[in-house]
């Protein structure tokens, strides 16, 4: 079975998109076949890959709610070699309505990774920002989360309401994901209050603490604007290289 690892936070502008894009890029660039999963509406990682599906095409919005039952027919190839994207659109904002009298809601998601068969080692999806039965979904069918952090005191907030979240769903729902890392992203040395709250936040959460610090590089949204990873629009940029460090570390989570 594939590596599943959902990128979650509760809080916008994390760069969580971000890091989904990327750290999927850099290993299929590594050789590991890799799926990411565009969970969010806004389907920001779709547009970061150069994605645009038209009305007609299956996204993972007519998966979730029954419309399409073949993930390998919305499945779509990415500018990178062993990186292939299910794609969202913004008429997944319709789902949660859609499937709020399902059965077993929450688990849609996990039901059709569990029936794929694409040979993937590894599954990344990119969440919402907000939790409800999207990101629900996303933490039933990962076993583990990787949380991106800013050095700012609402996002040490977010971060511990985000523990607190996966523990009431393993509680409640009897799955058992656990937050295998936090990503330090967008750092920038030279602010002196972010640096401090990274201190508070290395304090109390050091050992879940990833070992890449992903600095703030104006590469990486011209990159996405061009519809490209960062390891191919600007390989010699330092995002490129702190990707290449949390890829390596995402060998020890």
């Amino acid at each position: 079975m594939a590596r599943r690892i959902a990128l979650t936070g509760l809080k916008g502008g994390c760069g969580r998109t971000t890091i989904a894009v990327n750290l999927a890029s850099a290993l299929a660039l590594r050789g590991q076949k890799t799926l990411l999963v565009d969970l969010d509406p806004q389907a920001a990682a779709t547009l970061c890959l150069g994605v645009e599906p038209g009305p007609e095409d299956s996204t993972i919005y007519e998966l979730l709610i029954g419309q399409e039952d073949n993930l390998a027919r919305a499945v779509v190839p990415t500018p990178v070699k062993d990186l292939h994207l299910l794609p969202s659109a913004r008429r997944l904002y319709g789902a949660e309505l859609e499937l709020a009298d399902e059965p077993n809601r929450a688990l849609k998601l996990s039901g059709m990774l569990d029936r794929m068969d694409e040979g993937y080692s590894l599954v990344i999806v990119d969440c919402p920002a907000n939790f409800g039965l999207l990101t629900l979904n996303a933490l039933c069918a990962c076993p583990e989360a990787l949380v991106p952090v800013l050095g700012s005191s609402l996002s040490m907030a977010a971060v511990e309401g985000l523990m607190e979240v996966v523990e009431a769903v393993n509680a409640e729902l009897g799955v058992e994901t656990r937050v295998a890392g936090m990503a330090p992203n967008m750092v920038d040395k030279r602010t002196g209050t972010q640096a401090a709250i990274m201190k508070k936040i290395e304090g109390k959460y050091g050992k879940s603490l990833v070992r890449s610090r992903i600095r703030l590089d104006a590469k990486l949204p011209e990159a996405s604007a061009a519809g490209k990873p960062i390891q191919l629009f600007a390989p010699k940029s330092n995002a490129a290289y702190d990707f290449e460090v949390l890829a390596d570390d995402m060998s020890v989570l």
